[in-house]
């Protein structure tokens, strides 16, 4: 008996490593895809997996929130780059979680939505929490350097900023949030390509020579 429990606990034991492994090996490769290791800047992109790789970065912060999806299969890889675009990810997610969260006690769960759609020229991402809402006055500062709605010590107020730069300045798209109380939805289209600099660099090389 004796041997066969310990038999029984080394494959228990056994078990457990394995499955401890799997969770790292998982993590490791969320990690690479999140950060788009070892891979130039300016590649080709799929943006739902992007959204799923941040989601697995942020694991750690998700219990008690239901994240739910609504991702288009459809959906064309975009030229993009794939890491800075992440971050912008990272920080509009953390803080739908945070929203969805806020005034909830330990029993309640908070809800963030993710969509992804085609559009004409481009692709719309959607991420949506039923927090409190943000107020009137404040919608207009929201991607403001320094500015945020969170408590002191919970914010820098430079997420939504990096989030604004990343889409809007690297990429040539655009952010907007929709709010009241009960829903925050955040809008991000995204063009299908970004100019690399050494292309925009070229043509305005052409054109300066044309206009000689």
């Amino acid at each position: 008996m004796r041997y066969l429990g310990a038999v029984l606990g080394a494959a228990g034991l056994i078990g457990e490593v394995e499955a401890g492994s799997a969770r790292v090996s998982a993590l490791v490769g969320a990690v690479k895809s999140y950060s788009y290791m070892d891979e130039a800047p300016l590649q080709e992109v799929d943006v739902n997996e992007g959204l799923e790789s941040t989601l697995a970065v942020l694991a750690y912060k998700l219990d008690g929130v239901e994240i739910t999806r609504e991702y288009d299969q459809r959906l064309p890889r975009i030229t993009a780059y794939g890491g800075e675009l992440n971050q912008a990810w990272t920080q509009i997610l953390d803080n739908a979680v945070d929203a969805a969260r806020s005034g909830r006690g330990p029993e309640e769960r908070g809800s963030v939505k993710l969509r992804t759609t085609c559009e004409r020229d481009g692709v719309l991402v959607e991420v949506s929490d039923d927090g409190p809402g943000i107020p009137e006055a404040l919608r207009g500062r929201i991607f403001e350097p320094f500015f945020t709605t969170k408590g002191v010590g919970e914010g820098t107020g430079l997420g939504l900023d990096l989030s604004y730069r990343v889409v809007v300045g690297r990429h040539g798209g655009d952010i907007r949030v929709e709010s009241r109380p009960g829903e925050t939805r955040f809008q991000v289209r995204l063009p299908l390509a970004v100019e690399a600099p050494g292309d925009a660099a070229g043509g305005a090389a052409e054109g300066a020579v044309e206009a000689r």
